[in-house]
């Protein structure tokens, strides 16, 4: 099962709602690049859950309404995500490239 994905460019302001849910989510880093875990909690504040390096995985006991945030090496944030009923996989991939297009000439 999936997880609901956000991308941002920067860190949304999110925060932990309550724990009344339980559920588990677990990180694959299929990225290629160190990715950094990061529980957003009550307050919107940062609590690291260490990183991925590619190949790693981590299951991660939480609750429905907790946002995890994650960050490439420098730390800037890539996306945030939140956990679904009966467990969530969520698989840590490259980032886009945006496609460059070739100059016309007028």
């Amino acid at each position: 099962m999936g997880a609901a994905s956000f991308a941002y460019a920067g860190c949304p302001k999110a925060r932990s709602q309550n724990s009344n849910v339980a559920t588990t989510i677990t990180f694959i880093n299929q990225s290629g690049e160190y990715r950094g875990i990061y529980w957003k909690d009550f307050s919107g504040g940062d609590k690291s859950y260490g990183g991925l390096n590619p190949g790693e995985s981590k299951t991660i006991s939480t609750f429905l309404t907790h946002p995890w945030e994650i960050t490439n090496g420098p730390g800037d944030c890539l996306q945030v995500v939140f956990p679904r009923r009966g467990g969530s996989t969520v698989r840590l991939t490259a980032p886009r490239k945006r496609e460059r297009r070739p100059a016309q000439e007028e």
